[in-house]
């Protein structure tokens, strides 16, 4: 097992995880967030085989999700339906947690909708129970609605 940031090459095997409404809007977003630092993505990686990713967003144009060097907002968490519930979305979490914690972030904040209590409950006890927000947006014309933890 091994997690590490992905390149802006490999954001094609992103696909497994997510039908994007527009697949080159993604590649395009990702690639410029990534080349100016804004966002990392870390990917676990199970024997060459991509499992799981997590992206990293360290600003953002609202402070209660991102303050850079403070503050880093997670989303788009996601673990392959195969992979599920065993264990690997907590190593991957926990670990993304450790790896900016060593770099100076010391708070997280994650969004995660009211009807995913799987989510919910893994990021309960991962210690994100302070709800700072509620956030509507849209993403490539799909309405999201949810809350927004910071890490106690």
């Amino acid at each position: 097992m091994n997690i590490r940031t992905l390149n802006t090459g490999e954001l094609k095997l992103l696909f497994q995880f997510f039908d994007y409404n527009d697949r080159d809007e993604m590649i395009a977003e990702n690639t410029k967030d990534i080349n100016e630092s804004n966002v990392d993505i870390f990917g676990l990686f199970l024997e060459n085989r991509l499992i799981g990713e997590i992206h990293a967003a360290y600003v953002h144009n609202d402070e209660r999700f991102a303050v850079r060097n403070k503050r880093v907002y997670l989303f788009a968490f996601r673990i392959h339906k195969d992979f599920q519930g065993k264990g690997y979305g907590q190593i991957l979490m926990n670990e993304v947690i450790s790896i900016l914690a060593q770099n100076g972030y010391s708070e997280f904040t994650i969004g995660v909708e009211d009807n995913n209590k799987p989510a919910k409950h893994i990021y309960s006890k991962l210690g994100f129970t302070n709800l700072i927000g509620r956030i509507n947006e849209e993403y490539q014309g799909d309405r999201y609605e949810y809350g927004l933890y910071l890490k106690a």
